[in-house]
């Protein structure tokens, strides 16, 4: 039982002593900044954690040998319980160039990865209408509008119609419309018939990330040329380098949020990608190669079952490949950036151990009150315990006033870190319309609203972790008013 004396004597002393307030000011901050920030960190990589797999396959079998052959992976791959769909992959790396003058003075001695001027690129062939399938191509365009328009004030016109096209053929090499091709290439003084009528696309056409167009964007159909390189055998000498070069439409820009994937990978037909490393489909012998399997598993399905089926696939595939390959592999989606959400993984981490110094701080701050209340009260302490007051009651005193100052500081910190939760962008929005400042630029994060992800059970733990350092570090000056000698502090001046 708790003696009487002891919650009253808690309330009396903290209310005598103002510096109390800085106790519960401190852990109120400290908890706020770990709500806040936390929150907004939280937001950021579940937007990244999204946009991450947004742009991945669900699974990707990948680390093929050369000259891998999709048709003879396919049927293996597809004969899966666990998969849904798969569409073939080619990799490559070329030079992008845009047959415009160049709006972006860059010095002859810089590569500009972000921009057409220096533009080097990853090339990732697919067959539009099986990738569409497996990952969410077809809202890469729309979502790219959005952030056009967000970014000039204004619509920019990209177009989706490539990816609705109902011809196959035309689909798979992504044709612009012909009266389009026709426009672009009068403009750009290229071979062209004196009237669109009987006009035909001829160019396959290219998707570009958003990040990549220059300071003024490109319209749809603007020609741009395509040099990549590959090794060429030669019989039983030294293989030679040999370079091709293909003209290509711009078909439109494209979004999938992830920074990594958007600013180094350009997006064309796959049969393009294929002839610039000399199998083209036109010839009996062509091998139609891929480096990568992209899946798309059934919806549904555990961890545990995906996992298995991830093992069966990598079996079946590797019974395909000639025996002296090495292990191929398959990959989800966290798998394939496993680096990267690591990385993002440890930063929060590091993050919330920050703020949690910061606690540490306020915890400093309660012990340093109590402490001072146990040296000052020394003679009330001596006389509680010369009239019989109780050891245990009189270190009650001090952790009860701990549990006050940790209370009341959890509690203002979590009311305050929930108001600055809801209203954050609608601070934000003021200040930058009001006084041109924003807490986070738009600009820097591409991002239009601050994303916020205020968990429920990361607010209960940090309020009962606040309370619970509070008790922690109350415990040291409650003990030592408990074992005090009271002819000692009787006799303390």
């Amino acid at each position: 039982m708790i003696p009487a004396f002891s919650p009253f004597l808690a309330v009396r002393y903290l209310l005598t002593r103002p510096i109390v307030a800085l106790g519960i000011v401190g852990v109120a901050f400290s908890v706020w900044a770990m709500l806040v920030v936390d929150a907004v960190f939280t937001g950021f990589v579940g937007d990244i954690r999204d946009d991450v797999q947004r742009s991945t396959a669900g699974l990707l079998v990948t680390d093929l040998p050369h000259e891998t052959s999709y048709e003879q992976l396919q049927a293996a791959i597809e004969a899966d319980p666990v998969v849904l769909h798969t569409a073939p992959r080619l990799r490559h790396y070329g030079m992008l160039q845009a047959l415009r003058e160049s709006r972006i003075p860059i010095a002859s001695s810089e590569v500009d990865f972000n921009h057409m001027e220096g533009g080097f690129a990853l090339l990732l062939g697919i067959d539009p209408a099986r990738e569409m399938q497996v990952t969410g191509l077809a809202t890469w365009l729309p979502r790219a509008e959005k952030v056009l328009e967000q970014k000039y004030g204004r619509p920019i016109l990209n177009p989706q119609t490539i990816l609705q096209e109902p011809d196959p053929e035309r689909l798979s090499l992504m044709k612009v419309p012909d009266a389009t091709e026709w426009t672009q290439r009068e403009r750009n003084g290229l071979p062209h018939p004196p009237t669109p009528e009987n006009f035909r696309s001829e160019w396959p056409g290219i998707l570009l990330s958003y990040r990549r167009l220059p300071i003024l964007p490109m319209r749809v159909g603007e020609p741009l040329d395509l040099l990549s390189a590959g090794f060429q055998p030669a019989g039983q000498g030294e293989p030679t380098v040999r370079t091709t070069k293909v003209a290509l439409a711009f078909a439109g820009y494209f979004a999938t949020g992830h920074r990594l994937f958007d600013e180094t990978t350009a997006i064309l037909p796959i049969e393009t990608l294929r002839a610039q490393l000399g199998q083209h489909i036109s010839d009996p012998g062509s091998i139609d190669i891929v480096t990568d399997i992209a899946i798309r598993p059934h919806d549904g399905l555990s961890k545990d079952e995906l996992r298995a089926g991830q093992l069966r696939i990598q079996a079946a595939v590797q019974k395909l490949l000639p025996p002296t390959s090495k292990p191929c592999s398959v990959l989800d989606w966290e798998q394939q950036n496993e680096v990267f959400l690591n990385a993002v993984a440890h930063e929060h981490s590091m993050m919330q151990f920050v703020l949690f110094v910061v606690m540490l701080v306020a915890a400093f701050v309660i012990y340093a009150t109590l402490h001072m209340m146990v040296v000052q009260k020394w003679k009330d302490i001596g006389i509680l315990a010369a009239i019989g007051g109780s050891p245990r009651g009189i270190g009650l005193v001090f952790l009860a006033g701990g549990l006050v100052i940790g209370t009341l500081g959890a509690i203002f910190g979590t009311g305050f870190g929930l108001l600055s939760v809801h209203y954050l962008n609608d601070v934000n929005d003021y200040l930058a319309r009001e006084f041109q400042v924003e807490l986070f630029p738009k600009s820097l994060f591409d991002l239009p609203r601050i994303p916020c992800r205020l968990e429920t059970s990361w607010a209960i733990e940090v309020a009962l972790g606040a309370i619970f350092l509070a008790l922690l570090v109350a415990f040291v000056p409650a003990r030592k008013a408990s074992r005090m000698n009271p002819v000692k502090a009787l006799s303390y001046e």
